[in-house]
């Protein structure tokens, strides 16, 4: 007899990053010559080689192809006041992008001499396998939807999937708990793997500048790394603990 799917995430499921990006909104705003982006790039060769150097009085992009999937890229976007560090299906590890992250950084802030750092932003994707399919752990197993009301849609559904918004907050009490930064994640089956279930985790530090030093950097690198240490501990912990899960 062949043995039916769980429709359950897989025992010992890890998450699997897909994506990231790393930002910073800095003070003051900056020209972007192509004198200043050349020397930038001159700077980037030290710690990455990139294949594609685009320099406009809009934007800097810098885009390099990383060992594994031909989808594999770490790219830098440079605009008047903001930085931004993207790796796409990286295959490296969470220590190399982040050393990358922060010596990018710091060369970037004292090159240009930028003094603050307004607003930073991270962002993880991942996946994690499911016994079957996500679309079905997710109706049934999460969000516990009615079969018969689901019908009502009268139309096949290629995606489920669901979101919530998690504001800084403060909590007074025995023990008090305070958070500054907002986070979005989004949960869904994997639109071209349905085996998967894709997970999103974006977070902003809207109100919280400060002088841009090695200090400032080395916490804007390691708000990322809050950020993916959130997915798995809590978010991944809140799927895989459903009902009829482990």
């Amino acid at each position: 007899m062949t043995k039916q799917p769980s429709n359950l995430p897989i025992k010992g499921a890890q998450l699997e990053r897909r994506g990231s990006y790393l930002a910073v909104v800095f003070h003051p705003s900056i020209r972007l010559t192509r004198k200043r982006g050349f020397e930038f790039a001159a700077e980037l060769s030290q710690y990455i080689e990139p294949s594609n150097v685009h320099l406009d009085e809009n934007q800097w992009r810098f885009d390099q192809p990383l060992e594994g999937s031909t989808r594999s890229r770490f790219k830098i976007i440079v605009g008047v006041q903001r930085i931004q560090i993207n790796a796409e299906f990286p295959e490296t590890s969470a220590e190399w992008l982040e050393s990358r992250q922060t010596e990018i950084l710091d060369r970037f802030h004292k090159m240009l001499d930028l003094k603050h750092v307004i607003q930073s932003a991270a962002m993880i994707q991942a996946t994690f396998p499911v016994d079957g399919d996500a679309r079905t752990f997710l109706a049934n197993h999460v969000m516990h939807l009615d079969r018969e009301q689901v019908k009502k849609l009268n139309r096949p559904i290629h995606t489920v999937g669901l979101r919530f918004m998690l504001p800084p907050f403060k909590e007074e009490g025995a023990v008090a708990r305070k958070e500054d930064w907002l986070l979005e994640v989004k949960v869904e089956s994997l639109v071209e793997d349905p085996s998967k279930v894709y997970v999103e985790a974006d977070a902003q530090w809207q109100n919280t500048p400060m002088l841009w030093d090695v200090e400032a950097t080395r916490t804007v690198v390691n708000r990322q790394v809050k950020v993916s240490e959130y997915l798995k501990d809590h978010v991944l912990e809140f799927l895989t603990h459903c009902e009829g899960g482990e």
